[in-house]
């Protein structure tokens, strides 16, 4: 094996980077370096070390430890970490440190030769450096609780003044446009997209695409589009929320940019940019499902097998978490109560490929329920001016002066006014009950649903009252379904009195179904 002179050259020159970097913490002779038993090497030791180093595949691994807080003993942090982590490797490390307080952050360069003390080659992997960043939150968490949930809540304060801030200028942005002209604040986005794309075109479409059919605005929009070049690994960055992401990002991470991207539609990146996040979090998982070792050649041999059989796996048509099944036909409150639920940092993850469904089903429901909205509003303000209109413009009463002089007769007013009270009394007796009461009791059902929901969906509600509007919600919707079975039921009784007096012969009844 050749020498690695230029390997053994950058290491040289990193040893001397943070050694002598200057900084007010730098003192007279450098920075001292110190290993998992000493607190002051000899630095001529460690060059010599890394000089007799060079035959192996890898010189050094640097490696940088930057804890949520600066714990008070910088040194008695980092041997527990690298103790730890030589254990979990199976190896007796090499290494040595060097403290950094030139920042506002301080942290820790460490230097880990390529060989351990017993000679076999050292490997890190990103594993590796995930264990690192775990090992070290322990040893915080046991050491200095109080000041790691402090600088943990000061940090998703940060976070959310960040996001406060991007809103409120995308609120500026938006009042700005609607100043100019460009955008109308009346008009509701989901009404503009239900005229735009009707809900029943806009289902046909979907479900051609599941049929695998391209529409044909589609075809020749790809046709036009030439192919891009694929950025190399180290280039393939996407910038979205006012970060930029890759695949090194962990899949936690991930799964919140996916999160955030379908809660706030102003942030949205394009679509081969949120493809890439797709495959990442695919591959991310996949990763943390299977096995590190390779799959033995039976697994080979039959998965080779299912794929060559013709009859594949149906796909799963339901989401199950915590117990309950969500389907493509659940209500739209249902489906949102299931994202609610999965917002929350410490809830139990999705798969991808179940939280793209779930968002399937929710844009779906969400367009169900706006399908013909401008229709339906139209007519009902055609109702309620009409009504208006024809109070106001109804003519007024004229009396016969011959009239006038009779009702001016006393015995005739009294008798008129009696007829008066009479005829009220007469109105208030229900000679037939012509009320739907099952209908009324349905309707007032989905009032006190709608009322719940706008409750639910209430910014800075309590997350236990929202479990309870939750629960609330999943009763009214098992009595809406009820009602609307008694309905039908009802219905149909109707329709069989209806058929059986026809049955009698139309000349037997006349027309008040009397003999």
């Amino acid at each position: 094996m050749q020498p690695k002179v230029a390997a053994v050259g950058r290491a040289l020159a990193h040893l001397k980077y943070i050694k002598h970097r200057p900084g007010e913490d730098r003192e007279e002779g450098g920075r001292d370096m110190f290993d998992d038993r000493e607190d002051d090497l000899n630095a001529r030791a460690i060059r010599k070390a890394i000089r007799e180093n060079q035959d192996s595949k890898v010189v050094v691994h640097k490696v940088t430890l930057a804890p949520e807080i600066d714990p008070e003993d910088q040194k008695a942090f980092t041997r527990e970490v690298m103790k730890k982590l030589g254990r979990d490797k199976g190896l007796d490390l090499r290494w040595f440190g060097v403290e950094h307080r030139n920042t506002a952050h301080h942290h820790i360069h460490v230097v880990v030769m390529g060989k351990d003390k017993t000679g076999k080659d050292v490997r890190f992997d990103k594993k590796d450096y995930d264990r690192i960043k775990e090992y070290g939150d322990r040893y915080l968490e046991r050491m200095h609780p109080f000041e790691l949930e402090r600088s943990r809540s000061d940090r998703e304060e940060r976070e959310r003044q960040r996001i406060e801030t991007r809103n409120r200028q995308r609120e500026d942005a938006r009042q700005e446009r609607i100043r100019d002209g460009l955008e109308l604040p009346w008009m509701h986005k989901k009404i503009i997209r239900e005229q735009l794309l009707p809900y029943d075109e806009w289902k046909r479409l979907e479900k051609d695409r599941e049929r695998g059919k391209i529409p044909p605005e589609e075809k020749a929009k790809r046709s036009r589009t030439e192919p891009e070049k694929e950025s190399p690994y180290f280039n393939d960055t996407i910038d979205a929320a006012g970060k930029e992401w890759s695949k090194k990002n962990t899949l936690s991470e991930l799964q919140e940019l996916n999160q955030y991207l379908w809660d706030n539609q102003g942030e949205r990146i394009d679509k081969p940019e949120y493809k890439k996040l797709v495959v990442w979090m695919k591959e991310k998982e996949a990763a943390a499902r299977a096995p590190r070792a390779a799959e033995s050649k039976e697994n080979k041999e039959r998965q080779e097998a299912q794929e060559a059989s013709p009859a594949k796996e149906k796909e799963r048509d339901f989401i199950e978490y915590q117990g309950k099944k969500y389907k493509k036909e659940s209500s739209y409150e249902e489906l949102k109560g299931l994202s609610d639920k999965l917002r929350n940092k410490k809830a139990e993850r999705l798969p991808v490929d179940d939280y793209q469904k779930l968002r399937s089903w929710m844009e779906n429901a969400d367009r169900a329920r706006w399908s013909g909205v401008l229709e339906k509003q139209i007519e009902l303000s055609k109702k309620q001016y009409g009504r208006e209109g024809a109070q106001k413009t109804a003519p007024q009463r004229v009396v016969n002066p011959l009239q006038e002089q009779v009702m001016a007769n006393p015995v005739v007013g009294l008798f008129m006014q009696g007829a008066g009270v009479v005829n009220t009394l007469v109105s208030w007796v229900p000679l037939t009950d012509q009320r739907d009461r099952v209908k009324e009791a349905g309707d007032a059902m989905e009032e006190a649903k709608r009322d719940r929901h706008d409750q639910y969906v209430k910014p800075g509600r309590d997350p236990e009252a929202r479990s309870k509007d939750q629960e609330a919600i999943d009763k009214l919707d098992k009595a809406i379904e009820e009602n609307k079975r008694a309905q039908d039921k009802q219905k149909k009784k109707k329709k069989e009195k209806e058929e059986k007096r026809d049955k009698d012969g139309p000349f037997s009844r006349d027309h008040w179904g009397r003999w």
